[in-house]
């Protein structure tokens, strides 16, 4: 629980360096809000269409869901939902690896500012687009194979029915524990990158290495805010949420906060791990000659 005290010391003694991840999530969300105002200015007509929709079914009838959004210009939110799309996806590729920089930057120097923005970015740009890429590599692969897995046991449940429905239980299950294992051992990917300045590979290996002998306890803490923010966000979001267009960043902001804080946690324990746990204090300001030496 060290680790994550920290981390959530670092973050709210140096908020400013959540800003640009905050602000890459609100303002996707804010256009996604304001697209939505004229939908929700239709909301009696999806009322009433509703109501008519359970009527015929009640009584037996077929109804014609396309019919639900009848009467309602559903244009504004789809292109603001497409806009919105395309720029967290833009953000993601520009305000992620610039986070892990600062935070990085801040951890070997103790004086990481905003102004270091742009070049954490373009330091680490690179490493995370392949690093983003060989996600969605693993991603699929782990899907393909889940799937491989499933036809066997469909196909063996074809030929003896309690055995395929047992490998079923079991391939499902076992799916579900070697993926969040495997995800588990990638925590640390991305921080092992900045912090050794290392190709992504090598991030990879040194994420799998690190997180041995530290596996529950990020398994528990990485768990634990996740369900937190989205438990957090959640709830001021649906009391907030009752104002229009503001209300709908109130939960990307607060899920965001809890990613910040789950970063820099990630970072606490790789450099623990590794033997660089303290931070550098900021370099002194010059402040004159006083009894032969520089104070």
């Amino acid at each position: 629980m060290r680790h994550l005290e920290n981390a959530f010391k670092f973050t709210f003694k140096n908020f400013l360096l959540t800003l640009p991840l905050l602000i890459s999530l609100a303002i996707p969300a804010l256009i996604t809000g304001v697209g939505s105002l004229g939908f929700l200015a239709h909301r009696g007509t999806l009322i009433e269409n509703f109501r008519r929709a359970m009527e015929n079914l009640t009584n037996g009838g077929y109804y014609n869901y396309g019919d639900l959004f009848a009467g309602i210009d559903m244009s504004s939110i789809i292109v603001s939902s497409i806009i919105s799309g395309l720029l967290s996806f833009v953000f993601m590729l520009l305000v992620r690896p610039a986070t892990y920089g600062l935070i990085n930057l801040h951890y070997e120097t103790g004086d990481a500012k905003l102004n270091d923005f742009s070049r954490c970015m373009s330091k680490y740009i690179g490493r995370f687009v392949i690093y983003g890429l060989l996600n969605i590599a693993i991603g699929i692969g782990v899907a393909i194979a889940f799937m491989i897995l499933i036809f066997v046991g469909v196909f063996v449940s074809t030929i003896i029915l309690p055995l395929g429905i047992i490998l079923l239980i079991g391939f499902t299950l076992g799916g579900i524990v070697g993926t969040v294992a495997l995800y588990n051992y990638m925590a640390l990917w991305f921080p092992a990158v900045c912090v050794e300045d290392s190709d992504v590979i090598d991030g990879l290996k040194n994420s799998f290495r690190y997180v041995k002998g530290n596996f529950w306890p990020i398994l528990g803490i990485t768990i634990l805010v996740n369900l937190c923010g989205s438990i957090a966000g959640s709830i001021l979001g649906g009391i907030i949420g009752l104002i229009p267009v503001v209300g709908s960043i109130v939960a990307p902001v607060i899920t965001g906060l809890a990613e910040f804080i789950l970063i820099v946690f990630y970072f606490e324990v790789y450099r623990e791990r590794t033997g660089r746990y303290a931070i550098p204090e900021p370099p002194k300001q010059f402040d004159g000659f006083q009894n032969g030496g520089v104070q």
